[in-house]
């Protein structure tokens, strides 16, 4: 290899850096859609300089048993330093890795340049040099970067916490004797599954499931969504990308951070419906880790983590029809199928369940002759029929209600201070007469009608609404004394109005 080695990747050459190029690479190491990802490519001047001399030098002692290679990645028609592309060690692996590296300026991504620049690279040196497998390490919120690989045949091997106290996706690349490249190496069942572990969700494990929570349903959504809009539930669950969903189901209900090898690569959540009965409210899984076996060990290892509970459920899409077969396998009966969503049982049997004397399921309850008083009192209702039953001068202080149809009940006269009211549907739900002082309403939404709220004899003075949608609001003989939008009290901006209105006047003055 000399200073004249080039290679022809179609729209984009690689080609050795000169020392001439330092101006174009010094515009590229200052974009922070490159140095975000890469921090070591925030470079001084003095620090840049002397890379690049380091960077010309190592071609003439290019070694094709120990190869260590980066080159300018060049577009063909403009003839512009649009990135650059190399195999070299990297620090934090094991000695006898060879990495693949690679950055692309930020005005030539997503035309599938920096792609066709890996495959040239990688091609060339299987062929010309002594490698016979590359690496790649991708961190975890960098779905582009692991696109580049994935389609240039690098086979995902694990999730890993390098010394820089990050986790990575690490990739592969094969090349056998006859010269193909190998993106799978073994067969599915031949692969050594990642020591699983579940680990209870924090606070400060939020952001970290609301990325991969996003990034699990997103893909879902790709593959089975067929770009339609109005998608079921479970296949688009509300708000599954906010972080603000996670914090709430971590601090109600039971959150399990997946790690496979201590990263995290996925997470699920149980909510706890009674003595004996749970509900798996979300299991998702990295899409870079599944098809592993890790979501089986997790459904095992949640069975495992609550022996008591004898009556697992959960929902899915109608449309997954892999999901399907999963739970299937795993002992999961579909007892509901529809077109949009199938809800599967579990029924472990472990002999009397403990404190089954308190639980009532699966049946009608009776009334007594005034219809007002239940004939058994009972501590648990599981799948019991309780349709027009009446509950009146009676305590249900720190009472669970989960998973139930309430539609058309009336609640009346109840003192509910300090309740949760969460994760519900509320569509044509009247509130009337009600104190509602300290109240919070967050993350609310019209549904997918968009029917619009109506708020009408309220007192309303002093809240505040913060990142609301009020587009098409309208306020009518509403005291709106003292209140301001952005900043600006009402009372001006209703002066500035005025003075608009006034003949001859102008915007600006």
């Amino acid at each position: 290899m000399n200073n004249g080695f080039t290679i022809n990747a179609g729209t984009v050459t690689l080609r050795p850096f000169t020392l001439e190029d330092k101006p174009a690479l010094a515009a590229l190491t200052r974009q922070p859609e490159i140095t975000d990802l890469l921090p070591d490519w925030k470079m001084t001047e003095q620090q840049l300089s002397e890379f690049l001399q380091f960077v010309v030098g190592s071609y003439e002692r290019f070694d094709p048993q120990d190869v260590r290679i980066m080159l300018a990645v060049v577009h063909q028609e403009s003839q512009q330093l649009v990135g650059w592309c190399g195999v070299f060690p990297n620090d934090m692996l094991d000695s006898s890795d060879r990495e693949v590296a690679y950055a692309i300026s930020r005005d030539y991504r997503n035309r599938g340049y920096i792609t066709a620049a890996v495959g040239a690279l990688t091609t060339y040196l299987f062929k010309h040099t002594s490698l016979t497998r590359i690496a790649g390490i991708v961190k975890t919120y960098n779905p582009a970067s692991r696109i580049v690989l994935e389609h240039n045949g690098f086979r995902y091997v694990n999730r890993r916490r390098l010394s820089d106290g990050e986790d990575y996706d690490y990739f592969e690349c094969i090349h056998n004797a006859s010269g193909a490249m190998l993106s799978h190496f073994a067969e599915p069942n031949e692969l050594i599954q990642p020591l699983i572990r579940l680990r209870r969700a924090k606070h400060e494990d939020a952001a970290l499931l609301t990325d991969i929570c996003t990034r699990a349903f997103d893909q879902a959504i790709r593959v089975w969504g067929n770009g339609e809009k109005d998608m079921d539930s479970n296949l688009c669950p509300p708000g599954y990308s906010l972080l603000r969903l996670h914090e709430y189901v971590i601090r109600e209900w039971d959150y399990y951070v997946v790690e496979a090898d201590g990263c995290a690569v996925g997470g699920v959540s149980v909510n706890v419906l009674g003595h004996d009965s749970a509900r798996v409210d979300k299991i998702f899984i990295d899409p870079v880790c599944q098809g592993s076996g890790i979501g089986s060990q997790v459904i095992r290892q949640i069975e495992a983590e609550y022996p008591h509970i004898r009556q697992w459920r959960l929902e899915t899409s109608g449309r997954q029809r892999d999901n399907h077969h999963f739970y299937e396998k795993l002992g999961y009966v579909c007892i509901y199928p529809s077109e949009s969503e199938y809800v599967y049982e579990k029924i472990i049997e472990t002999g009397a369940a403990e404190g089954k004397g308190d639980r009532l399921e699966n049946v009608t309850l009776q009334r007594s002759e005034d219809g007002k008083h239940l004939i058994n009192s009972h501590k648990e209702f599981i799948q019991a029929n309780l349709d027009s039953t009446w509950y009146s001068s009676s305590s249900m202080v720190n009472s669970r209600i989960t998973d139930c149809n309430l539609s058309g009940s009336k609640l009346t006269n109840l003192n509910m201070t300090e309740m949760l009211l969460a994760d519900l549907r509320l569509t044509e739900t009247k509130f009337e007469f009600c104190a509602l002082d300290g109240v919070q309403f967050q993350d609310i939404h019209l549904g997918s009608e968009r029917v619009p709220m109506h708020w009408k004899h309220s007192d309303l003075g002093g809240s505040r609404f913060v990142d609301c949608d009020l587009s098409g609001v309208e306020l009518e003989r509403c005291q709106v004394a003292g209140m301001s939008i952005n900043g600006v009290p009402v009372e001006q901006l209703f002066e500035a109005y005025e003075m608009l209105k006034k003949p001859g006047a102008r915007a600006d003055d």
